[in-house]
């Protein structure tokens, strides 16, 4: 054998050792992925809990947020206070189905809802209609759309 051969075996025998342990690891070897962390959304369990406190527990769990995030959660459970026992079942039905989504489905779903809140009603209601929902997003993730942006029987 000459020594190019034993050059190239010894290669081959190299590479062909390491090779189970990079399919092991299920990813290129020497690279860590970190999954990027998605930012703190709010929960509507939360706001559940804290409206069942009393006054006196409410103030003092909403008193250990930061000032920006304890405006936001007296708003939600000003809002929730004022709904109708029919409407609070749909929020928690739409709910539970926006938690069953894979997150990046949330992420889409989110945006596209906060996007459709800040639209006139008619500008709103021909987004929802048209191609580029249709595209981007599932039948049922359409359904969500209408339903959280104020228009369910489009």
């Amino acid at each position: 054998m000459t020594l190019r051969g034993s050059f190239l075996t010894a290669t081959l025998a190299v590479v062909s050792l390491n090779v189970p342990t990079m399919w092991a690891q299920g990813k290129r070897a020497g690279v860590n992925r970190k999954i990027p962390e998605r930012p703190a959304r709010p929960d509507l369990r939360a706001v559940e809990r804290i409206e069942k406190m009393s006054p006196d527990q409410r103030r003092a769990e909403l008193a250990k947020l930061p000032a920006e995030r304890r405006q936001q959660m007296e708003q939600r459970l000003e809002r929730i206070s004022k709904l109708t026992p029919e409407q609070r079942a749909a929020l928690n039905k739409r709910y539970e189905q926006f938690q069953h989504l894979p997150p990046d489905r949330q992420d889409a779903v989110r945006s596209e809802i906060q996007r459709l809140r800040n639209l006139p009603e008619a500008d709103r209601k021909a987004r929802l209609a048209g191609d580029e929902v249709k595209k981007k997003f599932s039948s049922h993730e359409q359904q969500l759309l209408r339903e959280a942006s104020g228009e369910p029987e489009l």
